[in-house]
């Protein structure tokens, strides 16, 4: 009898566990459910679909599901688990039975605050929510915009919607922009240029309230102040989707908790994406690392498991990057160190954590040439201590034998 595998979840995560399974296993019966009435698609691609109105990334090849021999039920959502009967049911009281599962649910735009439930708070963490909310400014309906948290997300949806013509304010309650990530001086760089590009940004400005009747109006302020907006974007943070697991018996927290081969703590049911709570690789923290290279990585690893093979995960990276929109931002690993390295020149700049001769982190603006290779001597653990005078170098790691070698 072929093992029947089903996928919940249809982002970077799940596509990557079924690729990497048909390479080696195409005997298995595949299903694949998703939420969202589309194919599959790229995430980090969907800027450029609303930005230039351009599909050249935003999906995957048309005879994916067919070449792949995958079962794919697009605009079907999962209400249920039921673990013990190995069954999932969809929101239609249709049922599907498993022998493996793999949750990929991912996440959703979050903010702590009263009101963020009503209309009027608007998501962009999937195509179908940017879709709703890029749709009212191509109307014409919206003309001003309030994001509240300036983290990676936040910015990236400040940036397009200025783009797109909309007056954006943004309001952050810490000192700096993308304080999860960025230093303060790459975030003051970043500042300068948001607010070079007509966003009005206001920090140490702590949001209570989404404010308004029967649709949000305003957002409320803890100085007592308010402030309107025809649409407002809750992007403090993200949030696992885990509503389905209730009465599944599969352990959670703020996001699912599995070990280092990426499964929950019942039988055959594995987990990857923005909806699990893992470890970081340099700090052994454990939290939900919500971005894309996190997520193919998990899903290789799922894959790899499905198919029979015995692989380990090595931990999540602390990665976001902006590379649209005339601001590429890299900020990977910590942003600390015993010495730090730094640059600025021609409207970019880099800067370069160390501890004890090894690369933890770095963080480049402007300008990200020579990322891929930091990040390879930041994951491999390589003391750099012989050639760091050479690591600012926008050149480091390529054309020159010697550090290609090194890097090899």
């Amino acid at each position: 009898m072929k093992t029947r595998i089903v996928l919940i979840g249809a982002g970077p995560a799940a596509v990557t566990a079924v690729e990497t399974l048909r390479t080696y296993d195409q005997e298995s019966e595949v299903t694949m459910f998703s939420a969202e009435p589309y194919p599959p698609y790229s995430p980090p691609a969907m800027v450029d679909h609303f930005l230039r109105n351009s599909n050249a990334h935003l999906w995957l090849d048309d005879d994916w599901t067919d070449r792949l021999a995958v079962n794919y039920r697009q605009g079907v959502q999962v209400a249920r688990i039921d673990s013990q009967e190995k069954e999932v049911f969809t929101s239609g009281d249709g049922s599907i039975p498993y022998d493996r599962l793999v949750i990929a649910t991912g996440s959703r735009l979050y903010a702590p605050l009263e009101g963020v439930e009503k209309p009027g708070v608007y998501n962009f963490k999937s195509l179908s929510a940017a879709e709703e909310l890029i749709g009212k400014v191509s109307s014409g309906e919206v003309k001003t915009a309030l994001i509240v948290g300036a983290g990676f997300i936040g910015m990236e949806i400040a940036l397009l919607l200025r783009e797109l013509g909309v007056e954006v304010t943004q309001v952050e309650m810490l000192d700096q922009v993308m304080p999860a990530m960025l230093d303060v001086p790459t975030a003051e760089f970043a500042l300068e240029f948001m607010r070079q590009r007509g966003i009005t940004v206001h920090l140490n400005t702590k949001a209570l309230a989404f404010t308004g009747d029967e649709r949000v109006k305003s957002v409320t302020l803890a100085s007592g102040d308010s402030l309107e907006a025809d649409i407002f974007i809750a992007a403090t943070g993200v949030h696992p989707n885990t509503e389905l697991l209730e009465g599944s018996g599969i352990e959670h927290d703020w996001g699912i908790l599995v070990d280092d081969h990426l499964r929950t703590n019942l039988a055959d049911i594995y987990a990857a994406g923005d909806v699990i709570s893992v470890e970081d690789r340099l700090t052994d923290e454990r939290y939900v690392h919500a971005n894309f290279p996190n997520a193919v990585d998990q899903g290789r690893v799922v894959g790899l498991n499905l198919a029979g093979f015995d692989t380990c995960y090595e931990g999540a990276e602390r990665m976001n990057s902006l590379k649209h929109l005339d601001l590429p931002i890299m900020a990977v690993g910590l942003k600390d160190g015993d010495e730090i390295l730094s640059a600025k020149s021609n409207g970019s700049q880099r800067r370069i954590y160390l501890q004890d001769g090894h690369v933890v982190g770095y963080q480049l603006v402007g300008d990200i040439h020579a990322a891929g290779a930091l990040r390879t001597l930041m994951t491999r653990g390589e003391n750099v201590a012989k050639y760091k005078d050479r690591l600012l170098e926008r050149s480091f790691g390529q054309g020159d034998l010697t550090w290609r070698a090194i890097l090899v």
